[in-house]
């Protein structure tokens, strides 16, 4: 003859179970987010009216793709009393090794120092490619300086 116990045994046993079935569902349900999340950092070398941009951090979440610009600016090129002559405007092109290019919009600096400039591409209507892992192949970087200037296009 067995014996079952009574009725708060098997609940107390039931209970762990129920936690440790829920981890593991809530993980395994994670997996197919992390797998469309990359992330790749890119040392380069590009100058314009003294400044140095050095590198591009690339980081993707599902379609959108958000891309890091790093960038000194050297305190020579901010010596003008005139306020509008220490303004430069920039604009990066970036080429991934998938053939698709990032383009930034058109940002401002006016002060010296280290910078970061930030931009996201939301990659759902041209199929989503962000979902794939992609290199940065090139950066390109134009800029003028003056508040009214604009950038030279690229070639």
């Amino acid at each position: 003859m067995r014996w079952f116990g009574p009725a708060w045994h098997d609940r107390t046993y039931m209970f762990p179970r129920l936690a440790r079935s829920t981890i593991v569902c809530a993980v395994l349900l994670s997996l197919p987010s992390l797998a469309d999340a990359w992330t790749q950092d890119q040392p380069f070398g590009a100058r314009v009216h003294k400044h140095e941009f050095s590198r591009v951090l690339l980081t993707a979440e599902g379609c959108t793709v958000t891309a890091r610009l790093f960038f000194d600016a050297p305190a020579e090129a901010y010596p003008s009393e005139t306020a509008s002559r220490n303004y430069y405007r920039f604009h990066a092109r970036i080429k991934l090794d998938n053939e698709h290019v990032l383009f930034s919009g058109v940002f401002h600096n006016q002060t010296p120092g280290a910078h970061v400039f930030d931009f996201q591409e939301d990659t759902t209507a041209s199929g989503c490619w962000a979902k794939g892992e992609s290199h940065p192949r090139a950066v390109d970087v134009e800029g003028c300086r003056g508040r009214g200037c604009t950038p030279a296009p690229f070639k």
